[in-house]
């Protein structure tokens, strides 16, 4: 019960919070807000379009000019909904708009075309809520600033949804549906990028380098565009990931003045700038950069526990107009981490690490360009390419237990890159169907050294097709087709992709989407040329995963919505173990589903399989009048076979998990500025990871990921206070991570100083005080 206090604590404080919200007078602080409306298939600019501001419950309208521009000159700030209608297409809406003082917000929307030329939605009194994709998590710049302990990573921000979970609170390492940290993707500006992430060992039972995760994103959350989460079930366009894909997309500049933003915290120093290059131009750059606070402390000699952390990073987005048809951009970020543990002395050894020096040191890299082109009236041309690389080192040196006297060095090091290239042409052949044909190609250099070191080159080509077409006003399907190819051993696979999407009455859909689709092997998990003991995994080929998703949409009113989606999925021609290998024993039951970041000297084949299946069931309020919060529930089951056709237990079937996000803002306008105080909290229980057991009798073989880690669950706060001016806006924030200070268990190790098994816990309470202004 005392455990439970500051929770019920905090659902009174918000309770009370939303009763004390305080209405705006007529001298209400204002900013201005524009954006494009744009056709979705062609690109085109929609002369005449209506687009509505809802503040609150208020609505303001405005309409697009020649070149589909709308302004609104003086807007109340706040958390709003834009919306755009125009005559033969659908609504669409950007919920959660936040307009601040002392700059202009844009907002730009895609509609897409209606089956009937004459039909526009009729204005209605409630604003309306989007119908996502299936499987699509949104993530925005203001929720990183609203959600608590998310540290500006969007990668953070993800796990409050369904079907999302952290593996460790160290780092942002997702779990997704059943499926581990390994076989996810990301994306920026729709082409696959490396592993984008500072201190890629944080929170790994091996504390060894990977290519999934780490401490925090190298892109700050603030150069963030309409960016997204995909758990499952998207299109043909999407493919080379098993689990999750995170899309990141980077916002334009501001072209109304020159903006800055200056950010202080335990995270980090983050500043930028963006602006028009030329008064009045339409050409615009965003740059951030930003510097580990604990880096600074460290280096005035300020004591911070027993590990010395230090990032930086700096990011980039040029946006180059040509003429009303034709844009270019420019983007980059890079970025610097190290993470370095001094042994202690030797009269406080307790455990093997205490008597260790270990140097952790990682640098990514990422440049690219986008061109798009309109083509005639009815389609658009756009190409990105990108070079992305990763490279780390971890070196670790001790005493030699098994020789009094001697000392030892391990170095593991990890390298990837990509070159990246996707190119699509997206059109309509009439109003009722759409098409989308492009491709991916990419290379990727996977560069190992550990005990043997090796460079795996390999491309990946894959064409794809999509048509979408309304069969009727409330049927829509999207059919898609992709094929994969891998270069290195001529693996192969087809990827067709289903999705059909029924309306219903008053708001409500039901969506079913089914496919397949596959991805590279895991090459930085395995050796794959035959030079140890007569092991050859040049065969091991592409992945396969059938997917069958349905989903249901249920708005109670134009805030709540009910989410209902039901998945499974089955991954074929899964690599496993076949036999034994040097220095791992018995590898009968090991399967790539349940490899991380370890990596296996051994045989594998294509004969395993896995199985994910779950339903998910959330309720929303978006954010309307100082009001929001998010519930969720997932159950899941995560089963592999091995080489013998066994069935087992996953690493990562935890059973379910669960999520409370609860907030509330409250807001005075006073003479001279608009003062906001925020408290959001977030409540969030999951099954415990999976391990396999250490048995009392070194003759048993344990059944794998038999044992389970004990449930997970953590509570979270933020408070925060905006104070907003003509020309800037200030804010105070608190983020207190672990807020309970609960010892969640992460993993289990055999220490061999204290010669049994030890458990390793995550993060306790960590608190993150931060001031933000924007001018």
């Amino acid at each position: 019960m005392p455990r439970l206090l500051p929770v019920l604590l905090l659902v009174l404080l918000l309770l009370g919070a939303r009763t004390l919200r305080a209405q705006p007078d007529a001298q209400a602080t204002t900013a201005a807000l524009t954006g494009r409306i744009s056709d979705a298939d062609s690109d085109r600019p929609l002369h005449g379009a209506h687009v509505l501001l809802w503040v609150g419950d208020t609505l303001i309208g405005a309409t697009t000019d020649t070149a589909g521009i709308y302004r609104f000159a003086a807007v109340p700030t706040g958390i709003h909904t834009v919306e755009a209608r125009a005559m033969g297409y659908w609504t669409d809406l950007a919920r959660e708009v936040w307009v601040r003082a002392g700059r202009e917000e844009r907002v730009d929307l895609a509609l897409r075309r209606h089956s009937s030329e004459l039909v526009m939605v009729e204005v209605y009194g409630a604003a309306p809520q989007r119908l996502l994709p299936l499987g699509t998590v949104p993530l925005t710049v203001e929720q990183s600033l609203r959600y608590p302990a998310t540290f500006f990573d969007p990668a953070r921000l993800a796990m409050s949804h369904a079907g999302v979970s952290s593996t460790n609170d160290q780092a942002n390492h997702l779990s997704i549906r059943g499926n581990g940290p390994a076989v996810n993707a990301w994306l920026l500006e729709g082409a696959e990028i490396v592993n984008p992430n500072h201190l890629t060992n944080a929170g790994t039972p091996s504390d060894r380098p990977t290519l999934s995760g780490g401490g925090t994103t190298i892109l700050s959350a603030q150069l963030l565009g309409t960016s997204r989460l995909l758990l499952g079930g998207f299109g043909a366009q999407y493919g080379n990931a098993l689990g999750g894909i995170m899309d990141l997309r980077l916002r334009p500049g501001t072209t109304a003045r020159p903006s800055f933003t200056a950010q202080a915290g335990l995270i980090g120093i983050d500043l930028s700038a963006e602006g028009p290059f030329r008064a009045g131009g339409k050409a615009s750059y965003l740059i951030n950069y930003r510097y580990s606070t604990l880096g600074l402390l460290s280096a005035m000699g300020v004591a911070l526990g027993d590990e010395a952390i230090t990032f930086q990073d700096l990011a980039f987005h040029l946006n180059l107009p040509l003429g009303s048809r034709t844009q270019i951009t420019v983007f980059g970020m890079g970025g610097s981490s190290s993470n370095r543990f001094a042994a202690k002395d030797s009269t406080e050894w307790e455990v093997d690490k205490d008597s260790q020096n270990i140097d952790y040191t990682g640098l990514v890299g990422v440049g690219g360009l986008t061109l798009r082109q309109a083509v005639g009236a009815n389609a658009v041309w756009r190409t990105t390419a990108v070079i992305s690389r990763n490279q780390q080192e971890r070196v670790e040196e001790g005493p030699f237990f098994a020789r009094r006297g001697a000392r030892f060095t391990v170095r593991n090091a990890l390298a990837e890159q990509k070159l990246a290239v996707h190119s699509y042409l997206r059109g309509k052949w009439s109003p009722r169907t759409a098409y989308q044909v492009g491709a991916n190609i990419l290379e990727r250099k996977v560069e190992k050294d550990d005990l043997f070191s090796e460079n795996v080159v390999g491309w990946l080509l894959r064409p794809y097709a999509e048509l979408d077409h309304a069969i009727t006003d409330r049927l829509r399907a999207e059919l898609g087709l992709g094929w994969s190819y891998y270069t290195p051993n001529g693996s192969e696979v087809l990827e067709p992709r289903l999705a059909l999407r029924y309306g219903l009455r008053k708001g409500r859909s039901i969506s079913l989407a089914a496919g397949q689709r596959g991805m590279l092997p895991q090459v930085q998990s395995f050796i794959v040329s035959p030079i140890v003991f007569g092991s050859d995994n040049r065969n091991v080929g592409i992945t396969r995963a059938q997917d069958l998703v349905l989903a249901y949409d249920h708005p109670f009113n134009p805030q709540v919505v009910l989410h209902a989606e039901a998945f499974v999925q089955r991954q074929v021609h899964v690599p496993v173990g076949d036999r034994s290998g040097f220095g791992a024993g018995s590898l009968s039951t090991l399967s790539m589903v349940n490899v991380w970041n370890e990596l296996y000297y051994t045989q594998f084949n294509g004969r395993g399989e896995a199985t994910n299946a779950g339903l998910e069931l959330g309720l929303s309020h978006g954010f309307h009048r100082g009001l929001f919060y998010q519930v969720n529930a997932t159950l899941l089951d995560a089963r592999y076979t091995d080489f013998s056709g066994r069935e087992h237990n996953s690493r990562w079937n935890t059973g379910g998990m669960g999520n409370v996000v609860l907030g509330c803002e409250w807001e005075k306008q006073g003479a001279d500025a608009k003062r906001t105080w925020g408290v959001n909290g977030r409540v969030n229980v999951s099954g415990g990871q999976r391990y396999t057991p250490v048995p009392d009798n070194p003759g048993v073989v344990p059944e794998p990921f038999s044992a389970q880690n004990a449930t997970y669950h953590r509570v979270d706060l933020r408070v925060y206070r905006k104070r907003e001016h003509k020309e800037r806006t200030g804010m105070w924030s608190l983020d207190l991570l672990n807020v309970l200070n609960t010892q969640n268990e992460a993993f289990r190790y055999y220490d061999y100083r204290q010669r049994q098994v030890l458990t390793q816990y995550q993060l306790g309470l960590i608190p993150n005080l931060s001031y933000r202004v924007e001018f």
